[in-house]
C-alpha cells in the first residue's frame, strides 16, 4: 500500500527590500489554486522568483545528504548546496531601502499546518519560523557553518527545529522533500527530464528508484534492501581483491627462470596453480549465468503477478460491463417485451429462432438490415437514449480493452523469458560439465603432488598462499551472493507492491499524455536491457520509448510533464504545486492548445501551478488564460523590476505585457 504524504501547498509570499526588484522592495502575492503567472522580458529575474519560492521552503539545498570523501580519506555526509552568493550577486547596492535586512518569507500549508518561515537573502539563514502562530525557538547559524555540524551538534539549531517540523507533518524526511521539490515539483530551464533519469545516464538522482521504493512501500523495507546492497558490494569488492592477489602471485611465478624450473622436476604445483585460475574463471562463468537464470524466474514471477491483479481488474469491469449493459438495454428497450433484446442478440449471433431453436438464416438477416423494426411484425421500435450509461459503458469497456492488451503484452513477455531460461538451462549444465571436469583433473594433480618429494620449497609457499586467497575469495564470494539474495528477496516483495498500482498509475499518465500527443498513451513497468530493476517506461502510439531521444524536444518534455503530474495525482492528499518555467519555448504553434490542456487538468485537483513566461504571442497564454475560469494571477515584474533600456522604450513589449495582465482579470 502506497504511502500518505503531504507536500507544500503555497499561501504567500513576501520579499523586503530584495533590489534586484527595485519597484517592488515589500512586494506581497498570494499564490491561488490555478495559474500563477510570473511574466517578464529576459533578465527581470523570473528563475530568481521561483528558486526564492524553493530557497523558501527548502533553503539553498539543491540534493539530500551524500557521502563527501576529505583529504583525510573519511568519508562525511554533506547536503550539496546552491551558490551562497545566488541571491546576494543579483542585488544593486546603488538602491536605497529602509535598511533593513532583504528576506524573503513564505507562507505554506503542509497537511493541517500553516508555516511562516523567513530567511536572509544576503546570509543564507533562516530567521524565523511560526507554525500555527507559534513561533520556533532556536540558535541562529548560517547554513554553511550549519552543514559542518555533526548531527548531534545540529540539534538546537533553529534550521535543525525546523526541519523536525516540517518531517512532522509531511509524513517524509526532510531528505525527501528536498528530492521532491527539486526533482518532481520544479521543471527548470535546463528541461531535465526525471522519467529516464538513472544511474546508466549519469543522473545524481534516480528519481524513480527514490519514488517506488520509497513512497509505494514500507520506507524500513528499502532500508533493509540498501544495505544488504551494500553489503553484497563490499564482499563482492574483498572476493576481487583476493583474486588480484592471486593473479599477482601468478605473475611472480611465470617469471620464475626456465632454467631454474628444469632444476625441480616436480611442476606440479605451477600446474595446479594454472588449474585453479582455470576453475575460477569458469566458476565465475557459471555464477554468470545462475544469476541470469535467477533474474529471468523473478521477472517471470512478477510478470504473472501482474497478470493476476490484471486478470481480477478483468472480472471486475466485466461484472461492471454485464450490470451497465443490462440497465442499459432496458432503458433503450423501454416500452418491448424484457426479453426481446436478449432473443435478438441470439437471433444475430447464432442464426436461430428464438422460440423454436431451429436455424433461420432469413430472420438473422432481417435482424441484421432492419435492427429498428421488431423481428416479428415490422413496427418500428421506440429507442430511448440513455447516454450516462453509454458513457460509462463505453469506458467500462475502453479499460477492458486496455487490461486485455496489457494482458497479452505481459504473456508475449513471459514466453520470450521462458525461452531464454531454456537456452540458460542448457548453458549452465555445460558449464557445471565443465567446472566438474576441472575439479576432477584438479584433484588428480593435488594427490600426485602430496606424492612427491619435497622440492626445495620455492614453489609451495606460494601454492599455500594461492589457497588461502582462494578459501578468502570463496568466502566473500559466498557472502556476497547471499546479500544480493537477500536484496533480491526484498527487490521482489517492492515489486510487487509497485505492481498492484501499475495500471492505476498508467491510467492517470494516459489522462495527461494523451492530451497533449492525441495518441493512445500509457506506462509499462518493465526491464530493458542493461536495467538492473524494473522501471516506468513510457508506451506511444505502442512503441516503448526507452531512450529520451526518440521523442521530439516538446514532446519528451510534456510526456516527462505528464509523468511528475501523475505521481503528485496519484500521491494527492492536499492541493501542491507545480513549477515549469517557459514551458511554450519549445512548442511548436499545433501543439499549444494540447500543452494548455495539460496543465488544465492538473489543476482540477485542485491545485497550483506556476509558471514563468517571456512576453511573447503564444497562442499557449492565450488559452491558458482563456480556459482557467479566472483561477488565473500575474507576477506582474515588468512593474516591480528593473528593465533595460531596450525594454523600457518597447511599446510592443508593454502593450503585449498589459494585454496578458487585463486578459487574466477578466
Amino acid at each position: 500500500m502506497s504511502r500518505i504524504i503531504y507536500l507544500p501547498e503555497l499561501q504567500r509570499i513576501h520579499i523586503k527590500n530584495y533590489t534586484l526588484y527595485p519597484n517592488g522592495l515589500n512586494y506581497t502575492f498570494d499564490f491561488i489554486k490555478g495559474v500563477n503567472l510570473v511574466l517578464g522580458g529576459n533578465g527581470m529575474g523570473k528563475t530568481t522568483f521561483v528558486n526564492l519560492i524553493k530557497y523558501g521552503i527548502l533553503g539553498n539545498y539543491k540534493n539530500r545528504f551524500d557521502f563527501r570523501r576529505t583529504y583525510l580519506d573519511k568519508m562525511i555526509q554533506r547536503r550539496q548546496e546552491n551558490s551562497p552568493t545566488y541571491f546576494s550577486n543579483r542585488m544593486d547596492a546603488s538602491i536605497a531601502t529602509d535598511g533593513e535586512q532583504p528576506y524573503v518569507e513564505l507562507v505554506f500549508k503542509i497537511h493541517d499546518a500553516e508555516f511562516k518561515v523567513k530567511r536572509g537573502l544576503e546570509e543564507i539563514c533562516i530567521l524565523s519560523v511560526e507554525v500555527n502562530g507559534q513561533p520556533i525557538t532556536g540558535e541562529y547559524i548560517t547554513q554553511a557553518k550549519y552543514e559542518r555540524l555533526t548531527e548531534t551538534e545540529k540539534h538546537p539549531y533553529l534550521l535543525y527545529k525546523y526541519e523536525e517540523e516540517v518531517e512532522r507533518y509531511a509524513n517524509i524526511t526532510f531528505d525527501d522533500l528536498i528530492v521532491f521539490v527539486n526533482e518532481v515539483l520544479f521543471f527548470g530551464e535546463d528541461h531535465k527530464t526525471i522519467m529516464w533519469s538513472n544511474s546508466m545516464s549519469g543522473s545524481a538522482i534516480d528519481v524513480q528508484d527514490e519514488l517506488f521504493n520509497k513512497y509505494f512501500n514500507d520506507p524500513k523495507l528499502d532500508e533493509e534492501r540498501q544495505e544488504a546492497l551494500r553489503h553484497a558490494k563490499y564482499y563482492d569488492s574483498l572476493s576481487r581483491h583476493r583474486s588480484e592477489d592471486m593473479r599477482a602471485i601468478k605473475k611472480v611465478l611465470d617469471k620464475i627462470d626456465a632454467a631454474k624450473k628444469q632444476k625441480h622436476s616436480n611442476d606440479i604445483p605451477l600446474r595446479i596453480i594454472e588449474l585453479k585460475e582455470k576453475i575460477s574463471e569458469a566458476s565465475a562463468q557459471l555464477k554468470q549465468i545462475q544469476k541470469e537464470q535467477r533474474n529471468r524466474m523473478a521477472r517471470i514471477e512478477t510478470l504473472e503477478n501482474e497478470i493476476n491483479i490484471a486478470s481480477a481488474r478483468v472480472a471486475e469491469s466485466e461484472r461492471k460491463k454485464a450490470q451497465l449493459e443490462s440497465k442499459r438495454n432496458s432503458q433503450i428497450w423501454e416500452t418491448v417485451h424484457p426479453s426481446y433484446y436478449k432473443f435478438e442478440r441470439n437471433i444475430r449471433f447464432n442464426h436461430v429462432c428464438p422460440l423454436c431453436n431451429k436455424p433461420n438464416e432469413a430472420l438473422a438477416a432481417k435482424v441484421e438490415n432492419s435492427s429498428d423494426n421488431c423481428f416479428v411484425c415490422d413496427s418500428l421500435l421506440e429507442k430511448h437514449a440513455a447516454d450516462d450509461l453509454t458513457q460509462q459503458y463505453k469506458e467500462v469497456q475502453g479499460v477492458l480493452t486496455s487490461t486485455y492488451n496489457f494482458i497479452n503484452e505481459k504473456k508475449r513477455e513471459i514466453n520470450r523469458l521462458e525461452s531464454e531460461v531454456r537456452d540458460g538451462d542448457s548453458k549452465f549444465e555445460k558449464q557445471s560439465t565443465h567446472v566438474r571436469n576441472l575439479n576432477s583433473a584438479l584433484r588428480e594433480l593435488q594427490y600426485a603432488n602430496s606424492q612427491e618429494i619435497p622440492h626445495g620449497g620455492e614453489i609451495q609457499p606460494f601454492l599455500e598462499e594461492m589457497d588461502r586467497l582462494q578459501r578468502e575469495k570463496d568466502e566473500n564470494q559466498q557472502r556476497s551472493i547471499a546479500e544480493s539474495a537477500k536484496a533480491t528477496e526484498i527487490s521482489n516483495r517492492m515489486v510487487a507492491e509497485v505492481t498492484e498500482n501499475v495500471l492505476q498509475f498508467s491510467r492517470i499518465f494516459s489522462s495527461y499524455a494523451e492530451q497533449f500527443l492525441g495518441v493512445e498513451c500509457k506506462l509499462t513497468y518493465t526491464k530493458l536491457d542493461d536495467d538492473t530493476t524494473e522501471r516506468f517506461y513510457p508506451v506511444i502510439a505502442g512503441i516503448t520509448r526507452k531512450n529520451e531521444e526518440e521523442l521530439s524536444e516538446s514532446q519528451r518534455f510534456f510526456i516527462d510533464h505528464s509523468f511528475r503530474m501523475t505521481i503528485l495525482t496519484f500521491f494527492y492528499q492536499r492541493p501542491t504545486f507545480y513549477i515549469v518555467e517557459t514551458p511554450d519555448s519549445s512548442l511548436d504553434i499545433s501543439y499549444e492548445h494540447n500543452a494548455a490542456k495539460v496543465f488544465l487538468q492538473f489543476l482540477e485537483k485542485p491545485n497550483s501551478i506556476i509558471i514563468t513566461s517571456n512576453l511573447n504571442n503564444s497562442t499557449f497564454l492565450r488559452y491558458l488564460i482563456e480556459n482557467s475560469e479566472g483561477y488565473i494571477d500575474v507576477v506582474g515584474l515588468l512593474d516591480i523590476a528593473k528593465q533595460s533600456m531596450i525594454q523600457n522604450s518597447s511599446a510592443q513589449l508593454k502593450g503585449l505585457y498589459n494585454k496578458i495582465k487585463e486578459m487574466s482579470k477578466k
